[in-house]
């Protein structure tokens, strides 16, 4: 047996500096596209890649996660280094830059931006309406395979669908609080049997943990007067897509075999109207649950679509 002509060589280290930027690029490139199929199952062709003044790498697209024969596409610019962005306590941070650059094109751009240091890809949505400053993502923006449901949550955002609740006024004509918690009750065990559309979460669970935290004991009567009135409307209003959605509080945490990720979404609409002594404006604000658990091994595993399992859950619904 022959000796081995590398086993005695001094191993290399990372390079990065201008001389490696066109192969660091192209790897990253590579790292970023590999990372996407494996997680959402997407499939990939080259854009510009090395073109300057070219905005897209990678076109994607891949099967919607909750609307049947439709298939979503992306576009992706692929970054990495310290000179886009830098590592923080619970994320990224993408420098202003970045953000410029990719909003002088005409549509959404998602920006997969690689942590050399860490070999691990984070993807930020960056559409013409993006603020023109640096912008901080959290842990959930990691390509994971819970990717497959952020895209399709970002995207839905540009639907032809009515926004805000507009037209919709929130009236109540019974004064007496047990003939109102009995219609709500009613409209909320209808909404348990159907279930909730909303078009840029899917479809929602509607379950018994949504009604004890809207009428827990320790949450004022007005307050649950307005969400008992707020029932009555939510499918109607749930339906439009929200003036504003954010993410309060997102947990990881593992059991067994598998990887999870908990978000509560609070989705605003703000063009609804109450009806009291005048008509006014008021805030309509549903809180949902979202719970996504995957294999830890997913890299690994050669049918990871049938193990990606996802809950919607509704919290709560009222008014301010």
């Amino acid at each position: 047996m022959y000796k081995s002509i590398l086993k005695f060589k001094k191993e290399k280290s990372r390079l990065e500096n201008q001389a490696q930027n066109i192969d660091n690029g192209n790897d990253a490139e590579i790292f970023a596209a590999s990372q996407i199929v494996l997680a959402i199952g997407a499939e990939v062709s080259w854009g510009s890649r090395n073109e300057d003044g070219r905005k897209i790498d990678i076109i994607c697209s891949y099967e919607h996660p909750w609307v049947n024969k439709e298939r979503l596409i992306f576009f992706v610019q692929v970054k990495s280094g310290a000179s886009y962005g830098i590592l923080i306590d619970d994320g990224i941070k993408l420098y202003t830059g970045v953000i410029d650059a990719v909003k002088k094109t005409t549509h959404a751009i998602c920006v997969i931006w690689i942590d050399r240091a860490n070999d691990d890809s984070y993807w930020a949505y960056i559409h013409p309406r993006t603020e023109s400053r640096s912008q901080k993502y959290g842990k959930n923006h990691l390509i994971l395979p819970t990717m497959r449901f952020d895209i399709a949550r970002c995207q839905a955002q540009f639907l032809p669908v009515k926004e805000g609740g507009a037209g919709i006024i929130l009236n109540e004509k019974d004064t007496d609080l047990k003939i109102v918690r009995s219609k709500a009750l009613n409209k909320y065990r209808d909404y348990q049997t159907s279930g909730l559309y909303c078009p840029n979460l899917g479809q929602i669970e509607v379950t018994r943990i949504g009604w004890r935290h809207m009428f827990r004991k320790t949450r004022s009567s007005k307050n649950k007067f307005k969400s008992l009135v707020a029932i009555k409307f939510l499918d109607k209003i749930i339906s439009d897509l929200p003036s504003a959605t954010y993410i309060s509080r997102c947990e990881f945490y593992e059991k067994s075999k598998y990887d999870y990720r908990n978000c509560e979404y609070v989705l605003v609409y703000t063009k609804v109207k109450e009806q009291g002594d005048r008509l006014k404006q008021t805030k309509y604000v549903v809180r949902v649950i979202e719970e996504i658990r995957w294999p830890k091994d997913w890299r690994k595993n050669s049918t990871l679509t049938q193990f990606v399992e996802r809950r919607l859950v509704l919290l709560s619904c009222y008014y301010k």
